[in-house]
């Protein structure tokens, strides 16, 4: 529970700016396995509580879980390789796992309350997040936080992609989109 307390006063410091924030977060092994604990723990939850709001099927939504946050930190550990900054791994992973876990939990609880139009709050926070772990966590300078963030878009294409063909679309989501799109 303190590190719990720790990483989300951590959260809060990132969200606006403190260059300090970084002391927050364990960057040991205990610490990066406590971040994996955390972000496991919360997505149990959120597994559990979109089943039984009948959001859909448990092992789906893991699997597209897993395939989404492997594509981020598998392109950004590509990017943080190509500019020789392996150092800044296990940083990003944990302060990204606990950021994940706090505003997933924040987010769960804002839709169980009715709260839905908070989402644009939690999205840029989200916005937020990315750049100061880049610049307070990673010590990225600013032309690499705009590359390590078209590398994880990069990332996210190719985990739709992998997405799509895992689970196709059906006839009826196919029209939904089209609908959509005309407007």
């Amino acid at each position: 529970m303190d590190e719990a307390r720790a990483a989300a006063r951590g959260l809060l410091a990132l969200l606006v700016g403190d260059r300090g924030a970084s002391r927050h977060f364990s960057f040991s092994r205990a610490g990066l396995a406590g971040s994996f604990i955390a972000l496991l723990v919360v997505t149990a939850i959120e597994l559990v509580a979109t089943a039984a709001l009948g959001g859909g099927g448990m092992f789906g939504a893991l699997v597209q879980q897993v395939i989404v946050y492997g594509a981020v930190v598998g392109a950004s550990a590509l990017y943080l390789r190509q500019i020789g900054r392996n150092d800044a791994l296990v940083p990003f992973v944990v302060t990204l796992n606990w950021s994940n876990a706090i505003l997933s939990l924040a987010m769960l609880a804002t839709i169980l309350l009715g709260l839905t139009v908070l989402s644009f709050v939690f999205l840029i926070a989200g916005i937020v997040l990315s750049i100061n772990i880049g610049r307070v966590v990673m010590t990225l300078r600013p032309m690499q936080i705009v590359l390590l963030i078209i590398a994880q878009a990069v990332g996210l294409v190719a985990a739709l992609l992998v997405l799509v063909m895992l689970f196709p679309p059906s006839a009826e989501d196919l029209a939904a989109i089209a609908a959509a799109a005309r407007g």
